[in-house]
Parts: C-alpha cells; structure tokens; sequence
C-alpha cells in the first residue's frame, strides 16, 4: 500500500501562505483549491451564516470581472469554481485541464485576493438564502438536526448552523460579511492545495508569481480548538410536531477533537456500533431484530475542537420511547463489554479496503491533503493511515469504547406528534418541551 500512495510536497511562502502539492499522472486535470483555517465557528452569535455567505460573495465577481464575466470565463475554460465554508475552514475550489493551469491560478488568486463584494448582489443572495431555509426547515430531518444542534451547543461556536439560521437571515449585512473577509483571509491561516498532471517546479513557479505579496486580512481570529464550557443537559427533549406521523430522534453527547491520540480506535468503534451500514449493531438492533427504522446511523464529527457524537434515526411515533430506549442499550452494552475479534477485523478490513477510493481523483486526493493539512496530521501521514487503522488491538478498541461512549450523558431529541409519544417518553423520564424555532 505504501508504494501507491503519492508524494506530498510543501512549500510555504514568506507570508505564511502554504502550498502543498500533489504530482496526479492519471488524468490531465488539475484540483486547485484556497484554505482558509478559518470558517463557520466564527461567526458571531446572531449571525450564523457570515463566513458561508463571505464565501459566496467571492463566487459574484471580483474588482476587475462582474459575476457573469466571472462565469462566463470559469465556463469557457470548462472549468469549475466551487466556494463553501464548513467549520474549521472556509474552501474555494477551481478545477480544470492540466494545459489552463497558469490561467485558474491566476483566476484563483483574482477570486480569494480582489473579491468584489458588490452591494446589488446582496439582497439575491439573502433571498435565495430565504428560499433554502424555508425549504430545509420543512423537512423534518433537516429541522431535528439543526435543531439538536442548536440544543446541544446553545451559543457555543458549533451550535450555529453553517449556512445560516432564521434569525441570522434578517440580522445578516453586507458589512458582517466583509469583516470576516478582511480579519480571517489572511496569509498564515491560508494553504493552496494543488493536485493534477503540472510538474511541481511550475506549480511552485505560479503560486510565487501570484500569492507572495499578497499580504491579505488580519491578524487572524485565534483558533477554535476547546470544548465549549456548557452544553445541554442529559435528558429528553421534544419538539411537537402534531402534523407528522414519524418522529426524528437525535442523541448525542460531547465528542473529541480530530487529533486525540483515540482517533482510530474511535473510528473502528463507531464502525461497529453504528457507522458501518446494516452490519452495525444499532441497525441489527433497531432495524433488524425489531423492524422499527428503515436506517439509523451514529458518527463522531472529529473537529478542530471537540465535535458532538451523534445518533441519528427516525420512526412511527408511537415507537419513538421504544427506539431510545434500546438505542441506549445499544451504546451501554458497546461501552461495558467492548467489540468482538471479528467485528474489529471486519471494520479494519472495510477501511483499509476503501482507502484507495479516496486517492482516485484529483480532487478526492486534494480533499485527503486538505484534512492533513487543516489537522496537522504530518505529511506522510496518507503513508501512515493504513498502518494505524490495522494497528488497532482488541484491548485499544475496548478501552476507546470504555473512555468515549457516554450512554449517561445522552442528550435525546424527538421532533414528532406529542400526543403519540410523550406519554412513553415520559415513563423513562423528565421530558422538556422545546419550542421549534
């Protein structure tokens, strides 16, 4: 395995820009991307949606080309131009022929270096914003999950939804979106991912003519990287939802930061617990044995700062105490006997067979780089992922299932009709009752 995967060069400019570069013979395409270690945990509270939107806008144009210019130019080169912000990190992508190399860098450094902000474009992108919330709050799913969320973190950095909540829609202004630009798009919090068919001598040679002297915004926001000092308290939460006749549960507790030394053994765990698909044990459990979900997932979001676990499933309303109550038993059981020889093995095997699927493309390898670099996991450390997944023993497993799995921490919300379910939900315990919003 080791031989097949590819070097990763870096070089870092007087700025503190950061390249680092992928030499990708497969196919002659090319997968630039900007990183800033900066993202939605930034924004203020009120204002969720800030660094997502300031990403947008450097979608509308830049100080020379107007929005359609832009992607007229993006569009007759066949390339694409992608911008987004997560948490941690904010990501503007351009992709195309390996030949039109020298043209997207420079049309990369015009979008993250001279964005243009325009005020017309403002109220568009507000309404459009409005027309996607509206659409995602009336999906039940999408509404139990910001809405957790929201419960479990309250005003802390991770408790905001990326692309923006209702109230932050009318709060949102064209000056919150600049600011961010101008504090966080800065050169030492920036890494420029290349990956494609263009020797490194000439990518080195483009990314000076064009990056070196930008001096960018600043100085930086610190980064998020702490566990937030108050989270929801463990119990039952409920959102009535009188018009539906399934309920959407959520559970979760406080999880790890991406760079606990538990991360492997964490991920097998998980695999097994929840994470590996219909050869869980919450799937043979819930769907399985006792046919109350379709499908029912748990994941552990490995942040910069500790992220939530969750557990994430759906059922008729009336099962809604059922499914909790055995979800919980599930995770107990995990937590206090650990997993089996041949759960392990089956779980290492799974990841360790789809690795390679991740070096496939340019841009699939350009995403495996990006999350080294936005972690500082070392650059060899593709070379190193096969090794530490298959390095995991039965005991390190057992013990990362003891330490992490909280089944008493467990915050549980049902979205879903109070008449059909808060009764049973009530016999395991005090139940809270939230308001949608």
């Amino acid at each position: 395995m080791a031989g097949q995967i590819p070097e990763v060069y870096e070089v870092i400019l007087p700025t503190g820009v950061k390249l680092l570069g992928v030499e990708y013979e497969r196919v002659p395409w090319v997968s630039l991307t900007c990183m800033v270690k900066r993202g939605a945990e930034m924004d203020p509270p009120g204002k969720a949606g800030a660094a997502d939107w300031a990403a947008e806008y450097l979608n509308l144009g830049t100080a020379r080309r107007s929005q359609r210019q832009l992607a007229e130019d993006v569009e007759s080169l066949g390339a694409q131009l992608q911008t987004r912000a997560e948490y941690d990190a904010t990501y503007i992508s351009l992709e195309g022929l390996a030949e039109d190399f020298p043209v997207l860098m420079e049309m990369l450094a015009e979008v993250v270096q001279t964005p243009g902000f325009p005020k017309e474009e403002f109220p568009l992108l507000k309404e459009r914003r409005r027309a996607e919330l509206a659409q995602v709050l009336d999906d039940p799913r999408e509404l139990a999950s910001r809405r957790f969320y929201r419960l479990f973190f309250g005003q802390a950095p991770y408790g905001q939804a990326v692309r923006g909540e209702p109230e932050s829609l009318e709060s949102l202004t064209l000056a919150d979106l600049t600011s961010h630009y101008a504090r966080d798009f800065a050169p030492p919090v920036t890494s420029l991912v290349v990956v494609g068919m263009v020797p490194r001598g000439r990518v080195e040679d483009e990314v000076r003519r064009w990056w070196e002297d930008w001096q960018g915004g600043g100085p930086p926001s610190p980064a998020y990287t702490t566990a937030p000092s108050h989270v929801a308290a463990p119990g039952i939460y409920l959102v009535d939802r009188p018009e539906l006749t399934q309920s959407e549960i959520r559970l979760g507790h406080l999880g790890l930061p991406r760079h606990h030394p538990d991360f492997f053994p964490l991920r097998l765990v998980n695999y097994i617990l929840g994470g590996g698909g219909f050869s869980s044990r919450l799937m043979t459990r819930i769907r399985s044995d006792l046919g109350l979900t379709y499908g029912i997932r748990s994941r552990f979001h490995f942040r910069r700062a500790p992220g939530p676990f969750t557990i994430a499933t759906f059922t008729p309303a009336e099962n809604t105490a059922q499914v909790i109550r055995e979800i919980r038993e599930v995770v107990r059981a995990v937590r206090e006997n650990g997993v089996s020889a041949q759960e392990l093995a089956e779980a290492q095997s799974y990841y360790v067979g789809h690795f390679p699927l991740g070096l496939e493309t340019a841009r699939n390898l350009a995403n495996q780089v990006l999350n080294l670099d936005l972690h500082d996991l070392g650059l060899d450390y593709l070379s190193r992922y096969c090794e530490g997944i298959q390095g995991v023993t039965l005991e390190a497993a057992r013990k990362a299932a003891y330490n992490h799995l909280q089944p008493d921490a467990l915050v549980t919300l049902a979205v879903g009709p109070a008449d059909k379910c808060r009764g049973a939900l009530e016999e395991m315990g005090a139940v809270t009752v939230l308001k949608e919003s």
